[in-house]
């Protein structure tokens, strides 16, 4: 196969919760995990199987602090809720995408942000850390 032109770069991300563009996302992190648990019985050394116990998801995002833009109401967005809309507020779609090929490189399904983080620094761009719950990934091979 051939990869020239292919190379994903942040450069050409875009990431997007419900189908609204993050203005100045900085970065993006996602993942899955399967946490296994070794069968390990009473009569032999190495272990029998694995088991798979679980499936999880992680997902967090930088976005720079933009005045009159809060996490509470970013374009339109509630990536946080107030604390009157807690248990009101619904779940979102990460979408991950390269938009020189119009690709989707990932879809983070049933997001909630679980927590955020201010970094004032002297001289330095005032940046949020979002971490997120999230139920399932999707990436383009799944997505076709």
């Amino acid at each position: 196969m051939e990869y020239r032109g292919l190379i994903q770069s942040g450069a050409r991300t875009r990431l997007s919760l419900n189908g609204t563009k993050i203005a100045l996302a900085m970065e993006c992190s996602f993942g899955e995990e399967i946490p296994v648990e070794p069968i390990e019985p009473l009569d032999q050394f190495d272990v029998a199987e694995h088991v798979e116990l679980a499936y999880r998801v992680n997902f967090s995002a930088q976005f720079v602090r933009v005045i009159t833009q809060p996490l509470k109401d970013r374009d339109g967005i509630i990536i946080f809720p107030t604390l009157e809309q807690i248990l009101r507020r619904g779940e979102m779609t990460g979408t991950i995408e390269d938009p020189t090929t119009g690709t989707i490189l990932a879809n983070v399904q049933r997001v909630k942000a679980t927590r955020y983080n201010v970094r004032v620094g002297a001289r330095a761009i005032v940046l949020t850390d979002v971490e997120f719950a999230a139920i399932r990934i999707r990436d383009e091979s799944e997505l076709g």
